[in-house]
């Protein structure tokens, strides 16, 4: 007869989840995100990540202060944005390759790397 321990198998059951959620706390976490290291977004972008699944980037193009809303979803290490800019709605899919409560690194589809820090 094989025995489990029920403390092991109450963290294999939720253990991903609570990690899951502790993710999003940190994501969101009530401060902005700084783009330090980006292929594509412009210098000085910020992302505000709620609690309520909205998402807010700011960014300057050519000294104009430009916004971008929508929404975001966390599954596992998927990061999920539907972003609405100038009427059309963007989905951006990226994998988190690292997150603490200031360092936010993520990989998109084509490899490319960001760093953003609080």
């Amino acid at each position: 007869m094989r025995y489990t321990n029920p403390l092991i198998a109450s963290l294999m059951l939720f253990g991903p989840t609570i990690s899951f959620a502790q993710d999003k706390a940190l994501l969101a976490g009530g401060k902005e995100w700084k783009v330090i290291k980006s292929e594509e977004a412009p210098p000085g972008t910020k992302f505000m990540f709620a609690n309520d699944g909205k998402v807010t980037l700011t960014f300057a193009v050519e000294g104009k202060a430009r916004e971008i809303t929508g929404t975001y979803t966390l599954t596992g290490t998927q990061l999920i944005m539907k972003l609405n800019h100038d009427g059309k709605e963007r989905v951006e899919t990226r994998t988190i390759k690292k997150l603490t409560e200031t360092i936010l690194i993520t990989e998109d589809k084509n490899k490319k790397l960001e760093e953003l820090q609080r």
